[in-house]
């Protein structure tokens, strides 16, 4: 069985121990960052299974972190919180999260949280196959395979196939794609994506010039052949 790995952002950083303690004695992988930004770029760039997300933090707080991890992602996050008015609890659940703790919660119960969030999504590193079977994504091994090859990838490359890949079949708008690989800074920068487009096309295509595995959708963005 594949381990699970689970993002945990506080800025106590005697609590995010305590939690990376009994979450790793459970047999889970941990990765752990101390503000709302850190938690959005590990999110992009590590993809964990799921974020355990404090809400009051420096930098950026958990609501808007979780905000702006909705904008690429659907990843489970739990988040916790020392407040008890409903109204930040519904504030929370409004901008994507799934499920909310208070402050000073057991362990038994952040566990069962966990177990009960995880059995809805399959492992975030699971084996993905695209373009009509012709592309493999191993994300355990950060390894992909086009026509049984393997193709050598730059990581941003890796991660604009790996987010085609996830969506494959379905039409990814420009903005999406900037947002999800870049950053939310880049969302204009259309002709940005067009060169790492033909990057791409020129490693997984038998012929760029006429793709049939990575399809342009004019005016509305890319789709990778499911």
């Amino acid at each position: 069985m594949e381990q699970r790995t689970i993002l945990v952002v506080d800025d106590d950083n005697g609590l995010r121990e305590l939690i990376r303690i009994n979450l790793e004695h459970e047999g889970y992988g941990v990765i752990q960052a101390a503000n709302g930004l850190l938690c959005v770029q590990a999110v992009r760039e590590q993809r964990p299974d799921m974020v355990i997300l404090d809400v009051m933090m420096p930098e950026m707080d958990g609501v808007e972190a979780c905000s702006k991890v909705r904008e690429f992602s659907q990843i489970p996050i739990l988040m916790l919180t020392a407040k008890v008015q409903s109204g930040d609890v519904i504030t929370g659940l409004d901008r994507g999260a799934d499920d909310y703790l208070h402050k000073p919660f057991n362990m038994d119960e952040l566990s069962a949280r966990i177990r009960a969030l995880l059995r809805r999504v399959p492992p975030a590193y699971r084996p993905l196959t695209a373009g009509n079977d012709q592309i493999h994504v191993d994300q355990q091994k950060r390894e992909v395979r086009v026509r049984s090859e393997v193709v050598d990838l730059t990581p941003t490359e890796y991660h604009l196939l790996l987010f085609l890949a996830e969506n494959a079949g379905r039409v990814v708008a420009h903005e999406t794609l900037l947002r999800a690989v870049w950053g939310q800074e880049y969302t204009k920068d259309n002709d940005y994506l067009k060169v790492y487009i033909w990057h791409l096309r020129r490693k997984i295509e038998l012929d760029p010039r006429t793709p049939t595995l990575l399809l342009t959708e004019w005016g509305v963005g890319y789709r990778l052949v499911p």
